[in-house]
């Protein structure tokens, strides 16, 4: 008897063990592999013919970025044009003011020599009266020394 209740104690443990794997073990083990060759297929095709259309949005893309590169270089080759004109307008205005302020110089320069001129004129006649005045003068207080 000895015998069977050592075979009925183990029993019990390994009877849990294995309802317990039972029972868990398909929780715990790894997905199953599936081999699904329609569908697989299906979605290739179904992302394959969707490509034509992404390679179509992205020329089109493309080709609108190049028509706003070509716009850009229309505006910037129009910019360098309305650039040279504004420097060649600058450079006229430049020589136009030169020119003025030449004109003003010449203009300042004769009015200055014109006023020295006029000046020296007013000096000399206003000089040659008091001469003859002093010279006058001068006679007539020799002339009385004389007759006395």
């Amino acid at each position: 008897m000895t015998k069977r209740k050592r075979r009925n104690d183990f029993a019990l443990p390994q009877v849990a063990v294995l309802f317990l794997i039972l029972l868990f073990g398909p929780a715990l083990s790894p997905p199953p592999a599936s081999a699904n060759y329609f569908n697989d297929f299906y979605n290739g095709v179904e992302k394959f013919s969707g490509l034509p259309g992404e390679v179509n949005e992205l020329k089109e893309s493309y080709r609108q970025t190049l028509d706003e590169l070509d716009r850009a270089k229309e505006s910037a080759k129009a910019f360098e044009e309305q650039n040279a004109e504004l420097v060649q307008q600058n450079r006229q205005l430049a020589e136009t003011v030169n020119e003025l302020k030449k004109q003003s110089d010449l203009k300042d320069a004769k009015a200055r020599k014109f006023k020295t001129m006029l000046i020296a004129v007013i000096l000399l006649v206003a000089g040659y009266f008091i001469g003859i005045r002093v010279l006058r003068f001068l006679m007539r207080r020799s002339n009385r020394r004389v007759r006395r």
